[in-house]
């Protein structure tokens, strides 16, 4: 689920990216308005592979019972993460706005991808272990 999730939301994203000009030129003919959105689109594209990543994982850890883990997982994205990134436009304007949703994405996908891994090792070690594999699973 995880590879053909990934590959086909960086396929996406890659069209985006690469035809986000006539893409919103479908929309408008200001050249400021499309010069604003293509780099909207750019940004808001760049880690969207991340962000399947972070779903798979939620699910992973709800079909494992570990729901608290799922929720910490879940919430990250548009949540406890993404509040401090809010405050970025603040501080630097547009160029602020743009990165504020990227490292709403980068920032909770790397933790995903963090819990992913640790909790594939604890499944490795509980499948060559299987003595304590109730232990493994359930801590």
């Amino acid at each position: 689920m995880l590879s053909m999730t990934v590959a086909l939301s960086v396929a996406y994203s890659a069209a985006v990216v690469i035809f986000a000009r006539p893409l919103v030129r479908l929309f408008s003919d200001s050249e400021n308005v499309t010069k604003v959105a293509v780099s909207t689109c750019i940004v808001f594209h760049l880690f969207f592979g991340l962000f399947v990543i972070q779903s798979v994982v939620t699910t992973m850890l709800q079909s494992f019972g570990r729901a608290r883990l799922s929720a910490v997982v879940s919430l990250a994205r548009q949540g406890y993460l993404f509040v401090p990134a809010v405050l970025f436009p603040l501080m630097w304007g547009f160029n602020g706005l743009l990165a504020s949703q990227a490292i709403a994405e980068l920032d909770p996908g790397m933790i995903a991808l963090i819990v992913m891994f640790h909790q594939l090792a604890q499944i490795g070690r509980a499948l060559r272990h299987p003595a304590s594999k109730a232990l493994e699973i359930a801590g």
